[in-house]
């Protein structure tokens, strides 16, 4: 097989089935026709390009051996070994079962976002619990946590600098997943302040998850913020206003409503803080900003982290050393 067939069939496949995940993501389709699509993709691609290259070849023609000459100096006959049909299957396993197993790793983070039940996030918990023996982090440190846009904010040591902060963000994380995992989770670490960013995916009308109403969330947050303060009595409490993201624009008025919620709550309560940056990942009509957010449409860019921690450095700082003081 020619390698510039073989090289344009390589990378038509990894395309094609990139795109066809990013789409069946983008468009919102069920996990079930999601991750069928997938599969069926490669399957039908990986079987096309076996039997393609596996397909038996008319032998060539041998070349009559010049008369002039007593001995055959032509070289080999034209035509490939059995075995080298076969080389190209491995090869061309790379592209083919890569996007396939990217696949079945986003579906099965959305499978758990998805889920209402905390233990689908043990195996997170251990790493951290693990990670904590090896390199314990320091008593009365900034304790970040919530969902995976606090997990994917990986430059949040440097915006928040100094504040010695804990990174504790884990999966799809719900409210309830952070009730359920924080005496593991945040009040090992004795922490002076705990900032939390949850509730986004409570909220999520993507993949088969069930938005909650406002009495759900209502509920979920009394007793979030009760318990957590029942542990960690002297710490202050931030929670970083929840912000719509370009994929849950129409979910922003239940969205605001939590918000105003936590708010309200706030001002009756000399612990508690709500931080709203929503602002700064916005258009200046009020939609999320596409350009702050990743291809998911869910997550912040690394433009769109530097834009929402120059909203919230300033303001935790001087929490933090109202704290210390």
């Amino acid at each position: 097989m020619p390698a510039t067939l073989t090289l344009t069939l390589t990378l038509t496949l990894t395309l094609t089935l990139t795109l066809t995940l990013t789409l069946a993501l983008t468009l919102t389709l069920t996990l079930t026709l999601t991750l069928t699509l997938t599969l069926t993709l490669t399957l039908t691609l990986t079987l096309t390009l076996t039997l393609t290259l596996t397909r038996p070849r008319p032998r060539p023609r041998p070349r009559p051996r010049p008369r002039s000459l007593p001995l055959d100096i032509t070289g080999p006959r034209q035509g490939s070994s059995p075995a080298m049909k076969w080389i190209w299957i491995p090869v061309l396993a790379v592209p083919v079962l890569g996007p396939a197993i990217l696949g079945w790793k986003i579906w099965d983070e959305v499978r758990r976002t998805i889920s209402e039940d905390p233990l689908v996030w043990e195996k997170q918990i251990r790493a951290f619990e693990r990670t904590e023996r090896k390199r314990p982090a320091p008593k009365g440190a900034v304790v970040f946590a919530g969902s995976s846009t606090i997990r994917f904010w990986g430059s949040l040591a440097q915006d928040m600098a100094p504040l010695p902060a804990v990174q504790r963000g884990f999966g799809g994380a719900k409210v309830n997943d952070v009730i359920h995992y924080m005496d593991r989770l945040i009040t090992p670490h004795d922490p002076s302040m705990v900032v939390l960013y949850i509730g986004s995916n409570d909220l999520l009308d993507f993949g088969g998850n069930r938005p909650k109403s406002f009495e759900e969330m209502q509920a979920l947050y009394d007793t979030l913020l009760a318990r957590l303060h029942d542990r960690v009595p002297e710490a202050r409490i931030i929670v970083l206003a929840t912000f719509p993201s370009p994929l849950n624009a129409r979910r922003a008025a239940q969205i605001e409503a939590v918000n105003e919620y936590v708010r309200k709550t706030a001002e009756n309560t000399a612990w508690l803080e709500l931080i709203n940056g929503t602002a700064a990942l916005s258009t200046p009509g009020g939609e999320p900003d596409r350009s702050l957010f990743r291809f998911d449409r869910v997550h912040l860019n690394k433009k769109g982290y530097e834009r929402w921690a120059q909203i919230l450095r300033p303001k935790l700082l001087d929490h933090w050393r109202q704290q210390l003081h």
